[in-house]
């Protein structure tokens, strides 16, 4: 018993002293926040705005292909808007969520809504990689 006790008293002391305690090579930027995290490998996003229609069949061609913004813009589009032929535009779409074309296709299929990109323009937020971490073939 006096043993148990002697090994918890242990435990305790070694919790303590150790929290907190930040390699020497990280700088306290106040209220206990140590600069320590590598986010060099972090991507960044950007917002792309009055794209021309791409004219590239991939678009209407992908179905709900999630992926296929990686196949075409090498990057992770978020967020996007469809200019309508009309000069209005769409709210925002964010893929998965609510951007499935409600509009019978050829053959039944389902599409997203950026299978508009084919031929409207369009305006998007992308998220992409930073460059040691880029896909073969992307810019």
């Amino acid at each position: 018993m006096f043993t148990t006790k002697i090994i918890a008293v242990i435990l305790c002391c070694l919790l303590v002293s150790s929290n907190g305690l930040q390699p020497s090579t990280c700088s306290n930027q106040g209220d206990g926040n140590y600069g320590c995290f590598d986010i060099a490998s972090q991507g960044s996003c950007t917002e792309v705005s009055n794209q021309p229609a791409s004219r590239d069949i991939r678009w209407p061609h992908s179905g709900i292909d999630s992926n296929i913004d990686w196949a075409i813009k090498c990057g992770d589009i978020i967020a996007y808007k469809i200019q309508w032929f009309s000069g209005g535009w769409s709210g925002w779409y964010v893929p998965g969520v609510n951007d499935m074309d409600t509009k019978v296709n050829n053959g039944n299929g389902l599409r997203r809504m950026w299978s508009y990109f084919y031929d409207h323009t369009h305006s998007y937020i992308i998220c992409k990689t930073n460059d040691s971490n880029k896909l073969r073939g992307c810019q």
